[in-house]
């Protein structure tokens, strides 16, 4: 699982709290785009104009309840 964000974003740090709260805490890669052109050029080539974006599984999301569902499915 990676998690797309930028250093300083509240809507970033939500998503790691809430991941964190669900059990993945040190179990995701963090990918600061801000610090990473390829990373950047990826997200927008897929449509996200924002992060934070998780990718699990080749499948992109930034949406909190879609990502709630995905990993539901899935074990921690």
């Amino acid at each position: 699982m990676k998690l797309y964000s930028k250093k300083v974003c509240p809507k970033c740090l939500l998503m790691k709290y809430e991941l964190n709260q669900l059990g993945y805490e040190g179990k995701y890669e963090e990918i600061l785009i801000d610090h990473n052109e390829e990373a950047k050029e990826k997200l927008l080539n897929a449509g996200f104009l924002s992060v934070p974006v998780i990718e699990i599984d080749g499948e992109l999301m930034d949406n909190i309840e879609n990502i709630k569902k995905f990993i539901s499915r899935i074990t921690v």
